[in-house]
């Protein structure tokens, strides 16, 4: 499923009015139909609606619907946040019809922030047709005054976007109205799908404008939302002939004095997405760890000062060059000198997929003298370690997730960039990952992570595909956990464990689907 920016909303409305003589207000009308069903269906005992709309087109929609819910026997009453004469030639016309047929009309520039929350909590629901996918930055005026005053009233229904979400970024820089519902004209948009945006959307539903999508939407767009179908794609099957040798061997480089379990979770993880060997250079501490699985190769690596030394990688291509296919290096490896220049070893000296994730990225931020690698590199930063990466602050990495995805990948790769809802960036593409899982945010997960995109390097899947891949199976195996048990006491253990069952249903479903 592709998403799309107002841009690409704005051209495609623009098309279905200059190329298929769809006259404006007939598109508006199509589209408040569709909300109007959308509410009636899954509001059926709300019988008091309260429809806040701005001055653009968005605005028009709000008052479009409230005619067809009043049809629908509702008892509406219209909140306007804009001057009549703002209001776009469409919304006007709503606008007139809605006062010939006597829907009560309450302005808000006559309320106080207090009429108009009290306003709001009279109501059953709110339709929220504010700022639509047109609107960025920070709601102001009058209309970040409604926000203010009617948020956290009822429940929100809004119409293509949340007030106060950026539609082509999902970022929320002021007030933003948190929906339990959006109704998506047209196709869905990038900022419902990427956090901060993500949180503030409820569930969505998708109406058309009475032309088939397809004929106005522009190709193959440049941001993605991953489904099993895609991953199903990137991980096909292994023969049934295959020798663990083809199936390719992972190389998992970390651990330290302080982090000595954080190596094993990685080459669990590689293990279990269906990697043919994991090696593990690890420091003495880390070895006893791995006796729990004997499938796992551990090698004891160089320490200095209680981390990893340089000197480890001339140990590993003297003893096992030729067999590993792909790096793993950061999980547990802890910060330093030490740590810095056996990954600047690495970087330099490697030259197939590299997965730089954890205290790596610490270093990788300590590097900044590194040539761009001619190999496949990809980073795996959660919000601080992109914070750290960028020279910018934590908050800023929050609040703009895709910003920060596109600017780590152009700089490094391709970009994992961890989170609810994570990011996989490849130059201007990026793919969202539907899962939010607070299951997942528990101590080793990321380090299984690493692991499991470092089996998709060895089978020889695209880098940017093998990115994906992981981050679509880690999210859906921590789902599958939290279904059984709920999201506390989750442990990375479980996650890892998770995966090759996870695999297998994701190809079923995609089977289904092509079915």
């Amino acid at each position: 499923m592709y998403l799309f920016s107002a841009d690409d909303i704005r051209l495609a409305e623009r098309k279905a009015v200059d190329h298929f003589g769809v006259p404006p207000i007939i598109l508006m009308e199509n589209a408040a139909r569709g909300v109007a069903e959308i509410v009636e269906e899954r509001f059926p005992a709300a019988s008091r609606i309260l429809v806040a709309c701005g001055g653009g087109n968005n605005g028009g929609d709000g008052l479009a619907t409230a005619r067809h819910l009043l049809k629908r026997g509702r008892k509406v009453t219209v909140l306007l946040a804009a001057p009549e004469e703002k209001l776009t030639p469409e919304g006007s016309v709503n606008l007139e019809i809605l006062k010939r047929i006597n829907c009560p009309i309450a302005r808000s520039a006559d309320l106080t922030d207090v009429g108009m929350r009290e306003l709001a909590m009279g109501q059953d629901i709110l339709v929220d047709a504010l700022l639509g996918s047109g609107s960025k930055g920070s709601p102001r005026g009058e209309t970040g005054r409604v926000i203010g005053s009617i948020s956290r009233t009822v429940p929100v229904v809004s119409i293509d976007i949340p007030s106060g979400v950026d539609p082509s970024t999902g970022e929320v820089e002021g007030e933003a109205l948190e929906a339990v519902l959006t109704v998506a004209i047209l196709a869905r948009k990038i900022g419902q799908e990427i956090m901060p945006g993500r949180s503030f959307r409820g569930e969505v539903e998708t109406v058309d404008l009475g032309i088939e999508a397809a004929l106005l939407l522009p190709g193959p767009g440049k941001v993605e939302l991953l489904d099993p179908l895609m991953v199903s794609g990137f991980l096909q099957p292994f023969s049934p002939f295959i020798h663990k040798g083809d199936r390719g061997i992972v190389l998992v480089i970390g651990g330290s004095e302080r982090y000595r379990g954080a190596p094993l979770l990685a080459a669990l993880g590689a293990l279990m997405a269906g990697s043919g060997g994991v090696i593990a250079a690890v420091p003495a501490g880390s070895m006893p760890m791995f006796s729990r699985y004997p499938e796992i190769i551990p090698m004891e690596a160089c320490t200095e000062d209680g981390a990893i030394s340089p000197e480890t990688w001339e140990r590993i291509v003297e003893t096992w060059k030729g067999k590993f296919k792909a790096v793993v290096i950061g999980p547990g490896l802890d910060r330093g000198r030490v740590p810095q220049d056996l990954v600047r070893r690495v970087w330099k000296d490697w030259d197939g997929p590299l997965c730089l994730d954890g205290d790596a990225l610490h270093a990788l931020s300590c590097c900044s003298d590194l040539d761009p690698r001619a190999a496949g590199t990809v980073v795996t930063p959660h919000e601080g370690e992109a914070a750290l990466l960028l020279s910018v602050d934590t908050s800023e990495v929050k609040r703009c997730r895709y910003i920060s995805a596109l600017e780590l990948s152009r700089r490094f790769g391709v970009a994992l960039l961890k989170g609810p809802s994570s990011l996989v960036s490849e130059s201007e593409k990026v793919r969202v990952n539907p899962h939010v899982v607070a299951g997942l945010s528990v101590p080793g997960s990321g380090d299984v992570l690493s692991g499991v995109l470092g089996a998709f390097l060895v089978r020889g899947v695209n880098i940017f595909d093998a990115a994906s891949s992981a981050a679509f199976v880690h999210g859906y195996a921590g789902e599958a956990v939290q279904d059984r048990k709920g999201p506390d006491g989750i442990t990375a253990t479980e996650i890892a464990l998770e995966v090759p069952s996870v695999i297998s249903r994701i190809r079923q479903a995609a089977g289904k689907v092509l079915l």
